[in-house]
């Protein structure tokens, strides 16, 4: 009886030891601790910006943004920095269909909130404040809207370094800063369940392909 226990408490630890190191060699595979140096150029058909904005109430509206264009340079001391152009007359609403779904396009588009006939760009550009060494990592951005630019600061997640980057970036802006006041709280009384939170979410997925040097 003792044997076959010793026997089984070794055939335990090897197992144990077989899982952590797989646990651990999946978990360093997807560090990166260096991209290669150059400019690279999003890819915009792949490349895909989503945004989220809340009611008071739990009604939730999603869309998107299409990419006009973008670029990344990563430098020799391993500093990363670059931007991103928004087309803001392509807001997409993608909860609601037909007449509702045209109606809230509509809206957004309009001086209500982003004025896309004055201001048909919006720019989010970055440099990282933070070593990669993981897959994390932090970036100080300035991101323009009707012509006015606040400083942001979000998280990149880098999938991919190599032969092109994958990354997903989330960040949090408030609309007010931009000048986009239609029901905020901030700036109208009474609002009741008509109220729009003032904060979007917005997730940037990024696929940059490494331009070749002339």
């Amino acid at each position: 009886m003792i044997i076959k226990y010793i026997i089984s408490v070794l055939v335990f630890s090897l197992f144990s030891c077989e899982k952590k190191q797989e646990a651990k060699s999946t978990s360093n595979s997807i560090k990166i601790e260096s991209l290669q140096v150059g400019n690279y150029s999003l890819d915009k058909l792949k490349s895909k910006l989503s945004w989220v904005g809340r009611e008071i109430t739990t009604k939730t509206h999603t869309g998107t943004i299409d990419i006009k264009s973008g670029n990344i340079m990563v430098e020799d001391n391993g500093n990363i920095s670059g931007e991103v152009l928004l087309e803001m007359n392509t807001i997409i609403v993608t909860d609601l269909e037909g007449r509702s779904k045209e109606y809230l396009e509509g809206h957004l588009k309009s001086e209500d909130f982003f004025s896309v006939v004055d201001h048909p760009e919006a720019k989010l550009t970055f440099r990282n404040n933070s070593d990669i060494l993981s897959n994390k990592i932090t970036f100080d951005g300035e991101l323009t809207i009707k012509s006015i630019s606040e400083k942001v600061e979000f998280e990149v997640f880098l999938s991919q370094g190599s032969p092109n980057i994958h990354a997903d970036a989330s960040l949090t802006f408030d609309r007010t800063k931009f000048n986009v006041k239609y029901r905020s709280g901030l700036f109208f009384d009474d609002l009741g369940d008509k109220l729009i939170l003032d904060d979007i979410d917005v997730k940037l997925n990024i696929i940059a392909d490494i331009l070749a040097e002339k």
